[in-house]
């Protein structure tokens, strides 16, 4: 009975949490690349859809992760460790680069989803971008704070998800840069 006890731990909590917020956050980027793709021309509104909520599920995993930190029995953490980057006395860079990445996607999803009318464009997609500076921070914060990091599975999802991100983001530039040459071409031969 102890070992299904332990399933509910608050280490086993938070781990899961941190995770799900990653892999949500992860999703969230690599569908909103996928969106921006000339190919998915015709699936945009579904990548988009996944893309807005996956950010969503991942905002409400973090949350209940940091919760979670409030109680933990083994390293608990105080309201000004979690909002204050710095400020935690466990792992302190680390957690750092959790709570700054999670304030530049608060900032990032709160733009998107409740200013976006009240934008320039122009501005609203310089703020959007920020998106991948706090998505490299989370996958930091993850590595070096993670139990998990060291096993063979942990570094196989985050290496994974490094992966499909910057491919998908080379690609996106290729199809970007193919993009404007075909423009180029066709205003050429008006």
């Amino acid at each position: 009975m102890s070992q299904y006890l332990q399933l509910f731990d608050t280490w086993h909590i938070i781990r899961l949490l941190g995770f799900l917020g990653y892999f949500f956050f992860s999703m969230s980027l690599a569908f909103g690349i996928l969106s921006r793709m000339s190919v998915f021309k015709k699936k945009k509104g579904f990548f988009n859809l996944i893309h807005m909520s996956a950010s969503w599920a991942g905002l409400f995993s973090v949350l209940g992760h940091v919760l979670v930190l409030l109680i933990d029995h083994y390293q608990p953490y105080t309201i000004l460790e979690i909002i204050v980057p710095f400020a935690a006395r466990y792992q302190t860079v680390a957690s750092a680069l959790g709570t700054i990445a999670f304030f530049i996607f608060v900032i990032v999803l709160f733009t998107s989803d409740v200013l976006i009318t009240k934008m320039k464009k122009s501005t609203w997609k310089w703020i959007h971008l920020w998106v991948f500076p706090s998505w490299i921070l989370m996958l930091f914060h993850g590595v070096f704070i993670g139990t998990d990091s060291s096993t063979r599975w942990g570094a196989w999802v985050y290496g994974a998800s490094a992966a499909i991100i910057v491919l998908l983001f080379v690609v996106k530039a290729m199809d970007r840069g193919q993009r404007k040459t075909n423009e180029m071409g066709m205003r050429a031969r008006r």
